[in-house]
């Protein structure tokens, strides 16, 4: 018999108010009214807010946010922590050898935004070893502050779909499944994405 669905929205609000990556545009709206008609005109980088990169965001050859499978943007997932200072190699360590997407709940703060749990050069070639077709952070990166890229790259080449800018907070550890949807955005390095988890065991008629 189908359990109830809980559904959890990964995704962050976007607004004038959203913290974007140092050097990135900021968020703005504009609004025009003609005839009772309102229409409103959004500004933002490519990768503010929730938001997935493609591997063309560091690869000049690399596949667009459009030509992301998005078999690897849905399907089961877990949530687990990694918190500043704690060791990555836990991560892995409990993850079922089935489980092909992980989204990372780091501690970030906006108050302290380059203290961070992240993935290092290590972790990520330990990622792609393992197949996994997703990762993701509620932090804006998923290597460190100051990280050389690395992390990115070793992914990316891979195939390995990036979120970064979750909500999860409110999210426990766990398995879940995962719908994270880039805009179909041409030639893009990165989209914003909605993205929403609910309860595993549910059965979806």
């Amino acid at each position: 018999m189908a359990g109830s669905m809980k559904i959890y929205d990964a995704t962050r609000i976007l607004s004038e108010e959203t913290y974007v990556y140092p050097g990135d545009p900021p968020v703005s709206f504009s609004f025009s009214e003609e005839g009772g008609i309102r229409v409103s005109e959004i500004r933002m980088g490519s990768h503010s807010g929730t938001h997935i990169d493609a591997p063309l965001h560091y690869f000049s050859d690399g596949a667009s946010v459009d030509e992301i499978p998005l078999e690897a943007c849905v399907g089961p997932c877990s949530v687990k922590s990694v918190y500043p200072g704690s060791v990555q190699s836990d991560l892995f360590l409990d993850l079922p050898a089935d489980m092909k997407r992980l989204l990372i709940r780091s501690g970030w703060s906006e108050s302290d935004p380059s203290d961070y749990g992240c993935l290092t050069k290590r972790d990520a070639l330990t990622l792609v070893e393992r197949g996994i077709k997703a990762v993701g952070t509620d932090a804006p990166s998923i290597e460190s502050y100051n990280g050389d890229g690395s992390v990115h790259r070793t992914l990316l080449s891979a195939g390995v779909v990036i979120i970064e800018s979750l909500s999860l907070s409110e999210i426990p550890e766990g398995k879940y499944m995962m719908v994270a949807l880039p805009i179909a955005c041409k030639g893009i390095d990165g989209s914003p994405a909605r993205v929403i988890l609910c309860n595993f065991d549910c059965v979806i008629s």
